[in-house]
């Protein structure tokens, strides 16, 4: 009997260890998700009462819209998806428009059906200018003194396209509009490709760009097919950087070292390179880790991605928490005298929801000029 007592007792523990966050989960989700659109919905029809169908297209067709490419694969379900994952982006600006109302409805009762509208008609257009937003490409310029070159070089940087979530069309306008700066070279900092199996076809936009390419692999390629996304790219003429270095562009010596969630990746993944060549030392990693280690091996310009700068407000004051460089241009001083710069791309495209608040899809141009002499 005490046997079949102390068995059941790591069975008893494991099912609280999972009770425990699906009930966290489920709660964050309904809360964040669900309540905000009932909420707003009887203020405006005190009156309605939700049927269990209702209930079950609030809780359950969101996610089961986002599983749907999972389930079949092709063009329609990734719409749908889109769809579903952009609902639940609206869900959550909606929330955070509901909440502070609730604060003050709670020392200032407020009219119930005035406000209703009100907070429809805010996070309307708040959700509006997002989609919009989510739209639109910007170009971001950087001018940066380089040491080890004799002339001045544009690059662009592109990071976290998610081919998947977005339409290849994104992708054309982002081919088109690099091909508009004439650069001279090109640097994709991870996450061009967010979902299984897309076609090379819907990357072959990237054929067009005949200055070089060096790509490097984010998490979620990690996720998915990542190996047939490296092929489908090197067919296509992009340069893919697997921990690897490549100095055939001089003096260019551009070295990309493959995602993950360790924050020794960047020396690890440099110590596997070896010591870097002479020239203008370039580092791709995905996420904004690791400077430390990339100027302790002599990096001149490192290029990260990842952090969206948080997509939608406030998410971005949670993204600062995990990456404090969150966006832009930093600087470090080296031990030889020299300096790394750092510069992490906000994202030229969107996860998830096709929405952007307070941040923006940016291309960055870099110009590197020969250092004052």
């Amino acid at each position: 009997m005490n046997q079949q007592r102390d068995a059941s007792r790591p069975r008893r523990r494991g099912l609280r260890r999972l009770l425990l966050p699906g009930l966290i989960l489920v709660t964050v989700y309904f809360g964040v998700l669900v309540y905000p659109p009932l909420r707003v919905a009887w203020l405006i029809w005190p009156q309605w009462q939700p049927g269990t169908l209702t209930l079950l297209v609030l809780l359950v067709v969101p996610i089961l819209g986002r599983l749907a490419y999972e389930w079949r694969p092709g063009a329609w379900a990734r719409r749908v998806a889109a769809v579903s994952m952009t609902w639940l982006g609206m869900a959550f600006i909606l929330f955070c428009v509901v909440m502070p109302w609730e604060v003050l409805n709670l020392l200032l009762p407020l009219p119930p059906r005035a406000s209703g509208l009100t907070l429809a008609v805010v996070a309307g257009a708040l959700c509006l200018l997002a989609a919009v937003n989510a739209q639109r490409l910007a170009v971001r310029e950087r001018v940066l003194a380089a040491p080890g070159v004799e002339r001045s070089w544009r690059l662009v940087q592109i990071s976290d396209v998610h081919v998947g979530s977005r339409e290849p069309a994104l992708l054309r306008r982002i081919v088109a509009r690099v091909k508009s700066l004439e650069p001279d070279a090109v640097l994709i900092t991870g996450d061009l490709v967010d979902f299984r199996d897309i076609p090379r076809e819907d990357l072959e936009s990237l054929a067009e760009l005949s200055m070089p390419v060096w790509y490097c692999i984010g998490n979620h390629e990690r996720y998915v097919d990542l190996e047939a996304i490296c092929e489908r790219l090197r067919s296509l003429g992009v340069r893919v950087l697997r921990d690897e270095v490549d100095c055939s562009v001089p003096p260019l010596v551009v070295a990309g070292i493959d995602d993950a969630d360790s924050r020794r990746r960047v020396a690890q993944g440099l110590a596997a390179i070896g010591p870097l060549q002479e020239g203008f030392r370039l580092l791709l990693y995905h996420r904004p880790d690791g400077l430390e280690d990339a100027a302790e091996a002599g990096v001149d310009l490192m290029l990260c991605g990842h952090t969206h700068n948080g997509q939608i407000v406030p998410f971005n004051f949670l993204v600062r928490r995990v990456f404090p460089r969150i966006r832009g241009l930093y600087e470090m001083a080296r031990r030889d005298g020299g300096r790394t710069w750092l510069h992490v791309s906000p994202g030229t495209g969107t996860w998830g929801p096709l929405l952007r608040l307070g941040s923006r899809n940016e291309i960055t141009l870099i110009h590197l000029h020969p250092p004052a002499r």
